[in-house]
């Protein structure tokens, strides 16, 4: 008996056509979900489904088989083609329980020692229960395949994955580990509620979101001792926050963080995206810089961090880049324009280049922010940049676009009667039409 046998039997679906009429559907739904439109012509063959029933898997079933499988079952591939341990009779899975006749009960056998075959009974129960190192490997595999695609599938269609992988883990915890798993699993399940934290965020859920699953990282990190989890964690309540205008809240949060190891790798997010950006939005300037100044000293420090612009969701330290994309923000805050232009020139290769499209919009937005607030506006050359950022960005909208792309619109309301701003001020009316902007939008307005 496997997983997959139980959950269709529970559901009624166990001929070929009862489950290729739902495979389909959910092909077609993952398909629409992810952009990947070859998804949706996927099948499973009569001779396949009955091997899947009999649990005679040859091997591991293809890699977009895999996709629309997990996302019909909510489970695992390698959860699913597992035998159930304890099988009865009805296919219901029960928790192996420790036999009765181990020595456990009446007067030890040997005296005050236990009986050796109890022993040897006991150790092997211990042993043998809990999940493998090949399902935890499995698990981090699907976060990082999370970060690795989140920019360009964005928080709307990951997050369901996410939540599964969670919810799974869960279910896991609950059963009986050895120490060394039951710290993977704490671990493991602690970066899915962060990266659901992050989510919660980019999308607009709300901050209630947000700082749940936050709390939930933060617990379970804490309980295993990884403070590189525990400063994410800290990072991204900061992050919730200064979208919130929260500002010196986002500053203390990104400041308690530090404290946990002041010179790890996560110290520069929490200096350069955290305390830098809130503290110039409350017009602390010498706290700003002070911030700014530890952030790239600490990355100049560093000898193995990332390289390129690395994903805004990544557990990985910030690379120099992605480090100075967050220091243009602060800069445009603290007005200083000739920074920005310079700083942005630095990286200007890396974010052309890149996948992420959402730092191709931020800066964008950023610099054609300084080229309005310069001494000498070029208003004409600011909104062209505008609109570009609203294209680059467009394709999966985000909290963050949603609210600098505002901000330019507002500065530049004083040259309302030039038609760069008009033009801009239209692209803008159609980027907020869309459904997972408007979204983004009614959280932002309520969050004010």
């Amino acid at each position: 008996m496997t997983l997959f046998r139980q959950l269709l039997q529970e559901r009624h679906w166990t001929t070929v056509q009862t489950f290729g009429t739902h495979f389909a559907k959910a092909a077609r739904e993952l398909a629409d979900q992810t952009g990947e439109r070859h998804l949706g012509d996927i099948s499973v063959a009569r001779r396949t489904f009955d091997r899947w029933m009999a649990g005679e898997l040859r091997a591991m079933p293809q890699r977009d088989t895999r996709k629309v499988l997990e996302h019909l079952l909510g489970q695992p591939v390698a959860l699913l083609f597992r035998p159930l341990d304890g099988a009865g009779p009805s296919g219901s899975q029960r928790q192996p329980a420790v036999p009765s006749d181990l020595g456990l009960t009446g007067p030890p056998a040997h005296g005050t020692f236990d009986d050796p075959l109890a022993i040897v009974a006991q150790t092997q129960f211990l042993t043998q229960a809990g999940a493998n190192s090949a399902i935890l490997e499995h698990f981090r595999g699907q976060l990082q395949g999370i970060v690795d695609r989140y920019e360009t599938g964005g928080p709307q269609a990951l997050a369901g994955e996410a939540r599964s992988i969670r919810s799974t883990l869960h279910a896991m915890l609950s059963g009986h580990h050895l120490p060394g798993v039951r710290a993977d699993l704490f671990g493991l399940t602690g970066r899915a509620a962060g990266l659901l934290a992050y989510m919660a965020v980019n999308a607009g859920a709300g901050p209630t979101v947000a700082e749940a699953y936050c709390a939930e990282a933060e617990v379970l990190a804490k309980h295993i001792g990884d403070t590189q989890l525990q400063m994410w964690a800290a990072g991204t309540r900061s992050l919730s926050l200064y979208y919130q205008h929260r500002y010196p809240e986002a500053d203390a949060a990104a400041a308690a963080g530090i404290k946990l190891s002041p010179t790890s790798g996560q110290a520069i997010r929490l200096l350069a995206n955290g305390r830098a950006r809130a503290l110039a939005r409350i017009g602390d300037r010498r706290g700003a810089e002070r911030a700014i100044g530890q952030a790239l000293e600490l990355s100049d420090r560093q000898t193995d961090l990332p390289v390129g612009i690395t994903s805004c969701i990544s557990f990985a330290p910030y690379s120099p880049a992605r480090t100075l994309a967050n220091v243009i923000t602060a800069r445009v805050a603290l007005d200083d324009t000739d920074e920005v232009l310079s700083c942005a020139e630095q990286i200007d290769t890396l974010v052309e280049e890149s996948d992420s499209e959402w730092s191709r919009a931020l800066v964008r937005l950023d610099v054609a922010t300084a080229l309005l607030q310069h001494k000498q506006p070029d208003v004409e050359q600011a909104m062209a940049l505008g609109r570009s950022a609203l294209h680059a960005g467009t394709t999966v909208p985000i909290t963050s676009v949603w609210q600098r792309a505002n901000e330019l619109y507002a500065r530049a309301e004083r040259w309302r009667g030039e038609t760069g701003v008009g033009e801009y001020a239209e692209e803008l009316r159609t980027w907020r039409s869309r459904p997972q902007a408007k979204i983004i939008s009614g959280s932002a307005q309520t969050q004010q």
